[in-house]
């Protein structure tokens, strides 16, 4: 089996500077019928990408989602205090590219760009 890998590191806040790995073979996330692999990222322990210092994050913020073509989008999940691409709201499933910065309540993230495996 292939093994899907991301690294998202944290931008700002307490844990500014750390690297989240996420791996499809290590468990993370769920894979849509169509080979999409889905990520939660909030406030819950079971989220995938769990991030505790900020109340402004909801417990199920948002959803990252890579298509098997390697297209990345962010889904706000209808969190109280919005997600954000750069500066601009988003609504909608709209497109992320790797090295692009974007924000759940206070914390800003970026998924990283393709790098060796770790």
């Amino acid at each position: 089996m292939h093994d899907t890998e991301l690294a998202i590191m944290v931008m700002s806040g307490p844990n500014d500077g750390q690297v989240i790995y996420l791996s499809q073979q290590q468990g993370h996330g769920t894979i849509e019928p169509d080979g999409t692999w889905s990520l939660v990222l909030g406030r819950r322990d079971e989220c995938d990408v769990t991030i505790l210092f900020d109340i402004q994050v909801s417990r199920h913020h948002a959803i990252l989602s890579l298509a098997p073509n390697q297209t990345l989008t962010l889904t706000d999940n209808g969190s109280s205090n919005g997600t954000f691409i750069g500066r601009e709201r988003i609504q909608e499933a709209a497109p992320l590219e790797r090295g692009q910065l974007f924000r759940l309540g206070r914390t800003w993230l970026r998924v990283q760009p393709e790098m060796d495996k770790y």
